[in-house]
């Protein structure tokens, strides 16, 4: 590898994605080549979403899989199809950033690891939607319009397991 800032930025993004994935009850993160690496499997296994069944119903799904790529120009342009790629497991995600292989997040050159891995958890939990124009998923969109709020998010649960501080006091 020749640049070392690009090198350097996924030495540091896969430090930060296994501290995250360490970190979390919901995220397994895999690794596919190179030393350091720029290819990811983030499997999100618990996180509630919605697809749509055989019969046509919206229901919970708790399981997705998205690939990260951070191809060689990744700090100076981004081509959101190269970047993110929903991989499964379920055939027919609902939701409106999502039409398979298709998946819509908002990314900056150099967005981080950790703030891909957000993203997709929160679409994926309809934490993050929006309908003001009909996303990749038209039929999603309209039907979300349709829905009291209440309904979202799908999964409440944060993607990092919260640290909590049990030490006690001894009391005179």
């Amino acid at each position: 590898m020749s640049d070392r800032i690009y090198e350097a930025f996924l030495r540091q993004q896969f430090e930060d994605g296994v501290a995250l994935a360490d970190s979390s009850d919901v995220l397994d993160l895999t690794t596919l080549d190179g030393q350091p690496p720029c290819r990811y499997i983030a499997n999100f296994d618990g996180g509630k979403g919605l697809v749509r069944d055989q019969r046509g119903q919206i229901v919970e799904f708790e399981k997705f899989t998205v690939g990260i790529w951070f191809p060689e120009d990744y700090l100076r342009r981004v081509s959101i199809p190269q970047v993110l790629t929903y991989l499964g497991p379920h055939r027919e995600p609902w939701h409106p950033n999502i039409r398979p292989p298709f998946l819509c997040a908002h990314i900056e050159p150099g967005t981080l690891l950790v703030d891909l891995l957000y993203a997709c958890y929160e679409i994926w939990t309809w934490n993050l939607f929006a309908t003001g124009d009909e996303g990749l998923n038209h039929a999603a969109s309209q039907w979300s319009r349709k829905q009291d709020r209440s309904r979202f998010p799908i999964d409440r649960r944060p993607l990092k397991r919260r640290s909590i501080d049990l030490r006690g006091k001894e009391v005179p």
